[in-house]
């Protein structure tokens, strides 16, 4: 029953035209050394080619590790992803229809795995509908070569879902971090479980083969079985890497961290006090939508801000950050370690994660936006040529009773200051981010307002509310001329109410601005 192989026999599996899953978040569960072996066969023999490749996170360093380590013409032909991590070949490929590529919520990409783990055709959901993944937008399709339509309109009890119909998967590229003869695998090491699971059982529903990339092979007399996170009848091939610091790393920038793998736990940390200026002002109008003990969801950037205003107001304690790898607690890690969490309660699957946040139980979520346009419409996943895939960004916007997007009114070179209780802005920025029209719909205004979830633009200079009218001017930053300020950089006209209320003053002072009594009137009002 030994499952041990070498590298070479491992790949022999392969074969010209499979699909292949493979799991990861980042470079958690990411098996680098499987990704590299498959390159170097195909360009030295040509083989094996025409692969489907499958994944829901954005896998690997965000530059030049991961899925980009076989990403050649050729040996890749069809691309179903969640997120394309600044992957710069399968772009290129992409923008020149040299590979089919389908772009699907992450959240729903672990769930065709699990839909195809117990026989399905696919996974049926609401996630998606009036997004570009509708197929009565785009389906999903980022690209001319796309010919198959893997996104289906169904009507089920006089409503519409989208079926998301799962490829066909021949093989399963997995990791973890310790494997037994039988091939039973743990993943101790790892930051999350993520998908690595998922992929073994869908792979193997479909009658196809999993192979694992593990740093360690032992007896299975010494293996234990509260660890065992994927069993050995979901495996039919074990490598043991051989270069782990380069291709078995915890996250690009750790190798190894028993904090991040939730052994131990580390005291004093705190998000950090933020210095007063426009990312602050955004983040603290943000936090005055938090309710008591809310559980959120916060995007990268200025949205991580307002964990930060929280801490500093003293109610730290009354917000539980959750990301989507599948982490639940703690104090999500940025930058190289992205992902991962320090003190967390739990590391859930990557698809439990996606399961919860289905069922609506975020109170809130604060996001990024690039584009809006005069509904409220937002793209984050395509400019042009620029690819970066919707991430889990349509499963948790279109799941959350309320939505907050969080950025500046311009971008390119905006400088702005925090003078006196007011702002003011030092030199504007050259882009404008409110559009007549966006290019993809990434988050539907329409499916919003169907769902009556509350939506808002927050941004330093003034806030806006999604309404069956349009975007609505909301409130106006104390010192922010609307002619002046607003209404230049916005290639729409916004609803406009005859008095707008002016932004909270406390945001633009240096003191706490007593958050816990704002929402504390907010809850009694």
């Amino acid at each position: 029953m030994g499952k041990l192989m070498a590298i070479e026999d491992a790949l022999d599996l392969i074969h010209d035209g499979d699909g292949v899953a493979v799991s990861g978040f980042m470079l958690m569960t990411v098996p680098r050394e499987l990704y590299l072996g498959v390159a170097k066969r195909f360009l030295e023999t040509g083989h094996p080619c025409g692969l489907t490749v499958m994944h829901a996170a954005g896998n690997g360093n965000n530059k030049d590790q991961g899925v980009y380590d076989m990403s050649y013409e050729g040996l890749i032909t069809r691309y179903v992803t969640g997120h394309f991590a600044n992957n710069s070949r399968l772009i290129e490929l992409t923008n020149a229809n040299k590979v089919a590529s389908y772009n699907f919520p992450q959240g729903v990409i672990a769930h065709m795995y699990r839909a195809a783990a117990a026989g399905k055709p696919g996974e049926i959901t609401k996630i998606g509908l009036h997004t570009f993944c509708d197929p009565r937008l785009q389906g999903g399709k980022m690209n001319e070569a796309c010919k198959d339509d893997l996104v289906e309109l169904v009507r089920i009890q006089d409503e519409d879902y989208l079926l998301y119909k799962t490829p066909q998967l021949n093989i399963g590229l997995i990791r973890g971090t310790t494997a037994d003869e039988h091939g039973n695998i743990s993943l101790e090491e790892e930051g999350a479980p993520v998908d690595a699971l998922d992929v073994a059982m869908a792979v193997k529903a479909m009658g196809g083969k999993v192979i694992a990339q593990v740093k360690n092979y032992v007896s299975s007399a010494s293996m234990d079985r509260t660890k065992v996170v994927i069993p050995g009848n979901m495996v039919d091939a074990v490598v043991v890497c051989s270069d782990p610091l380069e291709n078995h790393r915890q996250t690009p920038g750790s190798y190894y961290n028993p904090v991040l793998a939730g052994y131990y736990k580390q005291e004093g940390l705190s998000f950090g006090k933020l210095e007063l200026n426009e990312r602050k002002v955004i983040a603290r109008r943000a936090a005055m939508e938090l309710s008591e003990n809310s559980v959120v969801n916060l995007g990268i950037g200025i949205p991580e801000g307002v964990a930060a205003v929280a801490n500093e107001e003293g109610l730290g304690d009354q917000i539980l950050l959750t990301i989507e790898s599948g982490l639940v607690g703690g104090i999500p890690t940025g930058g190289q370690d992205f992902g991962c969490s320090v003190n967390a309660w739990a590391a859930l699957p990557m698809t439990t994660q996606f399961d919860y946040y289905n069922g609506g139980n975020l109170a809130l979520t604060c996001l990024g936006f690039a584009e809006v346009d005069e509904t409220g419409n937002v793209n984050v996943s395509r400019f042009g040529t620029r690819i970066a895939g919707c991430g889990g960004l349509i499963d948790i916007s279109q799941a959350t009773h309320t939505v907050v997007f969080c950025g500046t009114m311009t971008a390119g070179g905006l400088k702005e200051k925090v003078e006196d209780g007011k702002l003011v802005i030092v030199q504007e920025g050259k882009k404008t981010k409110f559009k007549k029209s966006v290019e993809q719909i990434t988050f539907s205004s329409r499916f919003s307002r169907e769902a009556k979830q509350k939506v808002l633009f927050i941004t330093e200079r003034c806030v806006f509310r999604v309404t069956d009218e349009g975007l609505v001017l909301a409130e106006v930053a104390p010192g922010i001329d609307i002619e002046k300020d607003i209404l230049p950089y916005m290639e729409f006209k916004p609803v406009i109410p005859d008095e707008v209320p002016l932004m909270d003053a406390r945001l633009f002072e240096e003191a706490p601005m007593g958050l816990g009594e704002i929402l504390a009137a907010r809850k009694d009002g």
